[in-house]
């Protein structure tokens, strides 16, 4: 059964409009490896880093139809050290404020028509043509700023067995030695 264009349209443009009407989110998501599986960290080195992404907001202030996302900022814990049998952590969070909009971010493609016409005489014979052409400029989307804040990083220690959640994952500390700590993702 074929249907005409103009009744898919009709069928389509509710769930177009349904889905322009979702909320700027920010989601953030572990960037580290998890799995649950047993890993070692030096001094110095990240145990966890998670990253935001917010929606683009629409000219309607919802959230962009096609799912573009700007950086919103991220966690980040590294692991410090030790200090009497306790491994020493350091959080740090950072938020990302921008401007961008689906507007700010979208290049545009400009058609521009062109018409010619050519008249004139061969020979003895009077002679006429005309021509349309269609040439294209691009114009890269304006861009937008950002800035970034952070606050002062928070200090944590964990000993062996001990836990604490960081951005709805699990930090668990399996053993601290006095260069490195064994811990799990969960």
């Amino acid at each position: 059964m074929n249907c005409p264009i103009a009744i898919r349209l009709a069928l389509l443009a509710p769930v177009f409009a349904i889905a322009a009407c979702a909320p700027v989110e920010t989601k953030t998501s572990l960037v580290t490896p998890s799995g649950g599986a047993t890993m070692t960290a030096g001094p110095g080195d990240v145990v966890m880093n998670f990253q935001s992404r917010e929606a683009l907001p629409n000219a309607f202030g919802k959230a962009d139809l096609f799912g573009r996302t700007t950086n919103a900022g991220g966690t980040t814990v590294r692991y410090v050290g030790s200090q009497g049998g306790q491994a020493v952590f350091e959080r740090t969070d950072v938020q990302v404020v921008s401007n961008a909009t689906t507007m700010s971010e979208t290049p545009l493609i400009v058609p521009t028509t062109t018409n010619t016409q050519v008249t004139g005489v061969v020979g003895h014979t009077q002679v006429s043509g005309q021509a349309t052409s269609t040439s294209y400029r691009y114009v890269p989307p304006r861009g937008s700023s950002q800035y970034a804040t952070t606050q002062r990083p928070i200090t944590f220690t964990l000993g062996a067995g001990q836990k604490t959640s960081v951005a709805g994952k699990t930090l668990r500390v399996i053993r601290v030695q006095p260069s490195s700590v064994e811990y799990r993702i969960e």
